[in-house]
């Protein structure tokens, strides 16, 4: 199975962050933010990684080739001249994928049923299969409406309502798709609003499973410290992952006296001998110079968070 894992964002909610690395490879817990969506692609048996690149883009393939290497997948990074959306993403990469493929976004955690979606998607000979989630926002977020049988039957309130019961979702950024949906992908721009539009009106079938795994938009400062200290503290269990029993996720840990959990101290950082770390998320390659609290410190700057983003 291949994957094309969306990259090219600009992460604006997320600056300055997103001034240094492109949000996908925002540390968290001292590895890239997409190396967990290619552990659970390589669990579900993709072997081959498509990833595009705009936004910082010398950096996505230093990154990710030796993880996706590390997990028997291979990678291809194709860069894109400007910024063109999902729908024209799947366009310019449609040449490196299958048939068949998932298309992940990057820049969230999440653990969708993979299996299931692909089942769904072929028993109802879909074109695309949308993973998605109930969520009482879904009006503010952009509602995607499906029916019993799993076919979606309105999007983004576009259209006159179904005669028949359906629920109200919000969309994961997760989809299977099928190839043959080629023509119908734009140049440039969304594929929800561009591609799936024009397949609802002609009558296509555009499928959706409703998923229930863990997922999580770190798109803000808060979101982004909220997941880091919930996985340091155990709050958050995620596979592969070990939180140590004091909140304090850092290596060498014999180098550092002065901690307050929780805190995330990355690989190769450094921290002034009188310096104490205090809810705090130091990257890979930082230095701390003087104390530091409700912070995030990047290898060019401090960045405070909100006094009471917790651990939940």
């Amino acid at each position: 199975m291949d994957a094309l894992l969306l990259c090219a964002g600009l992460g604006t909610r997320l600056r300055p962050l997103t001034d240094e690395r492109p949000k996908p490879l925002v540390p968290v817990l001292d590895r890239p933010l997409a190396a967990f969506a290619l552990d659970h692609l390589a669990a579900a048996g993709v072997r081959r990684v498509v990833a595009n690149a705009f936004h910082l883009a010398d950096q996505i393939e230093p990154a990710l080739a030796p993880i996706c290497a590390a997990r028997g997948m291979d990678l291809t990074v194709l860069r894109e001249p400007t910024l063109l959306g999902t729908g024209g993403a799947i366009r310019h990469a449609l040449s490196r994928l299958g048939d068949e493929f998932v298309v992940f976004n990057g820049d969230v955690l999440a653990r969708p049923d993979l299996a299931r979606a692909r089942e769904t998607h072929r028993s109802l000979g879909a074109r695309v299969t949308m993973v998605l989630r109930e969520d009482p926002r879904a009006t503010a977020l952009g509602a995607i409406e499906l029916d019993a049988l799993g076919r979606v039957r309105r999007i983004l309130d576009e259209g006159p309502p179904a005669d028949f019961p359906t629920r109200r979702c919000v969309f994961t950024g997760v989809y299977v798709v099928s190839s043959a949906v080629a023509a119908d992908l734009p140049v440039e721009g969304c594929i929800v609003r561009h591609t799936l539009r024009r397949l609802l009106a002609r009558g296509e079938v555009v499928a959706g499973v409703l998923d229930e795994g863990p997922w999580f938009d770190l798109g803000t400062l808060e979101h982004y410290a909220q997941v880091n200290f919930a996985l340091a503290t155990g709050a958050l269990r995620w596979p592969g992952v070990t939180s140590p029993k004091d909140g304090v996720f850092a290596p060498l840990r014999a180098d550092y006296s002065m901690l307050s959990a929780p805190v995330i101290i990355g690989t190769g950082a450094v921290v002034a001998p009188a310096a104490t770390i205090a809810r705090a998320i130091v990257w890979d390659g930082a230095s701390v110079r003087a104390s530091v609290r409700d912070a995030v410190v990047t290898r060019g700057a401090v960045v405070p968070l909100s006094v009471g983003v917790g651990a939940s």
